[in-house]
């Protein structure tokens, strides 16, 4: 256990700041299935739509502090420093790819969930009431809740494939 806590108050900044943005991550994905549930039993039970906006609210709020982490923990992946990961990426054929196709790629796309998840969010907060009533409005914000899912499933795919080439340290 002292070895434990030892290595805890040790971590370097870089390490606590890419723990709470994959803990932002985590938080993400256990949201996105409460959702999931929670639209699957809007006829269940009363309190599902309003437990359904609060955790849809939630979800957003994540996704927004997920990215806006992330444009912080990445930024040595944006540096043009002799010891950074971009130059460590760029410096081999094998590895380039990484930066300039994946990178630029996950950079952009993480910011396709937030905006599906924001849009979601509107409907839900404004129309959750009428979702007993009209199911289609139901199924076309589990569409968005879904596709937004695989888009953030996808983004955390490429940022592994990433930083396991070149670690930020």
């Amino acid at each position: 256990m002292n070895e434990f806590i030892d290595k805890i108050f040790h971590l370097t900044y870089w390490e606590i700041m890419t723990d709470i943005h994959g803990g932002l991550a985590m938080l993400s994905l256990i949201l996105f299935g409460a959702v999931i549930v929670l639209l699957l039993s809007i006829n269940g039970f009363d309190k599902a739509v309003s437990w359904l906006k609060r955790t849809m609210l939630g979800l957003f709020i994540t996704l927004t502090s997920l990215n806006l982490m992330g444009l912080f923990v990445y930024r040595p992946y944006r540096a043009k420093v002799p010891t950074s990961p971009r130059t460590i990426l760029l410096g081999s054929e094998d590895t380039a790819w990484l930066h300039q196709i994946i990178f630029e790629h996950k950079e952009f796309l993480a910011l396709v969930p937030m905006i599906i998840i924001m849009t979601a969010t509107i409907i839900v907060l404004k129309d959750g009431k009428s979702f007993r009533s009209n199911p289609l409005l139901k199924r076309a914000v589990l569409f968005a809740v879904v596709t937004a899912l695989i888009f953030v499933l996808v983004v955390a795919a490429e940022a592994v494939l990433v930083t396991k080439a070149a670690p930020i340290k």
